[in-house]
């Protein structure tokens, strides 16, 4: 192998490791801005079951509540009815 050969050998490997280095770093930056995303999608859901079980606790308090109400009224008109 000439001195030009090697050189242009060891440029070409140099060129490499640098493209290889740019690609790593890219897919990097690429998992960050996935990991954070990910991140804010979870934070919402987390957001999203709490009200709905929140508003699921409200409708079933509200469900009692109306059975309760039903439940005297018909004890009300049983006695009423005696």
């Amino acid at each position: 192998m000439t001195p030009e050969q090697e050189n242009q050998l060891f440029q070409s490997i140099g060129q490499i490791q640098a493209t290889q280095t740019a690609i790593l770093k890219e897919v990097t930056d690429i998992k960050t801005d996935l990991t954070k995303r990910v991140d804010g999608l979870e934070a919402r859901v987390e957001k999203v079951e709490t009200h709905v079980t929140n508003n699921r606790v409200k409708i079933a308090g509200f469900g009692g509540g109306a059975g309760l109400i039903v439940a005297m009224a018909v004890e009300l008109l049983k006695a009423g009815g005696s």
